[in-house]
């Protein structure tokens, strides 16, 4: 089994992602696959960067993740065009449809194997026609590189705010999934120290597999990258994939061919 615990400030979440992510990049991206004033879904939107990020240009959308306390945070800084949903990705159902539906930051690898089939059809079906998808996600050689057994990292935020993130790293080979401890240590201005615990599973997968799951779910890919600079991934498989795929009833003959393109000079 896997899972996820995320139940600190989001404040704190926050100071974090701005030293892991380029926001500024991941709007840029995401905004180049959107008509004007677009609707899109984010599925493990966290604290809501993105969501809030995208409707600075005007378009409006929903956020799903299953952690209470930065859905708090996420619906503090929002406005009326976006709205915020507690649930897991896998459990999430809505009558409403997106122009776009992405899934950043590794979330995908947050799920159990077993649950990607469904999940990726029901994204399938929260579509408008000619929708995008979106998922970012660890691929193996990458969980490879950068593992590390312990890790002590220290992020600063405004008003003197230092937190401490002392982390520890397990892998279970034989079920291909990787374990991230983490213990949070934040230091306010005042000199008050607080403590919480979390953790993460992640499931070790692949390019292959995941275009698979795609095909199987009804869609196809029409892009792949290694960052949301539209960088070319890497032919070695390092770091994260970044993959761009419609429903494959609306796919043009034009986007097969690219896709088909873009895959081999991957696997060149």
């Amino acid at each position: 089994m896997t899972g996820t615990s995320f139940e600190f400030p989001g404040e704190y979440y926050e100071i974090m992602r701005k030293d892991f992510r380029n926001l500024a990049a991941e709007t840029e991206f995401l905004a180049s696959l959107l008509p004007e004033a677009g609707t899109v879904l984010d599925l493990g939107c966290g604290t809501g960067s993105n969501l809030r990020a995208l409707r600075e240009r005007g378009h409006r959308g929903t956020g799903v993740d299953q952690s209470a306390a930065f859905l708090q945070y996420a619906r503090a800084a929002g406005d009326e065009n976006i709205s915020y949903v507690e649930a897991r990705a896998e459990t999430y159902r809505t009558e409403e449809r997106y122009d776009l539906v992405y899934s950043l930051f590794m979330t995908l690898n947050y799920l159990e194997r077993a649950e990607l089939p469904s999940v990726l059809r029901s994204i399938r079906g929260l579509l408008n026609p000619g929708g995008q998808v979106v998922l970012e996600f660890g691929h193996m050689l990458n969980f490879v590189d950068s593992f590390q057994p312990h890790t002590v990292a220290h992020h600063r935020g405004p008003d003197g705010v230092l937190i401490t993130r002392l982390a520890r790293q397990a892998i279970n080979a034989h079920a291909a999934n990787w374990r991230n401890e983490e213990t949070l240590l934040v230091r306010t201005a005042d000199g008050t120290v607080a403590m919480y615990d979390n953790f993460f599973d992640q499931a070790v997968l692949t390019g292959p597999e995941v275009r698979e799951l795609l095909a199987a779910a009804g869609l196809t890919v029409t892009a792949e990258y290694g960052g949301f600079r539209k960088e070319p991934a890497p032919f070695h498989g390092r770091g994260p994939l970044v993959i761009v795929a419609t429903a494959t009833d609306t796919v043009t003959a034009s986007a097969t061919v690219t896709d088909t393109a873009q895959q081999e000079e991957n696997q060149a």
